[in-house]
């Protein structure tokens, strides 16, 4: 839930951004440096424009 609740806070598209996450993250390996973590972070410009869509609430 964490990462779904900070998705939405960075309004991204969760699961453009989790489509994202769980493609991207074996790409490192069984034991990732920092730096290679930090592009997949919700902040980072680097991310896909797929996972930049605005998320709205619908309520």
């Amino acid at each position: 839930m964490t990462i779904i609740d900070t998705a939405k806070r960075y309004s991204l598209d969760v699961y453009g951004y989790l489509l994202y996450l769980l493609t991207a993250l074996p790409a490192p390996g069984k034991a990732p440096s920092e730096e290679s973590l930090i592009p997949l972070l919700p902040w980072s410009d680097s991310l896909p424009d797929y996972c930049k869509a605005a998320y709205f609430e619908i309520l």
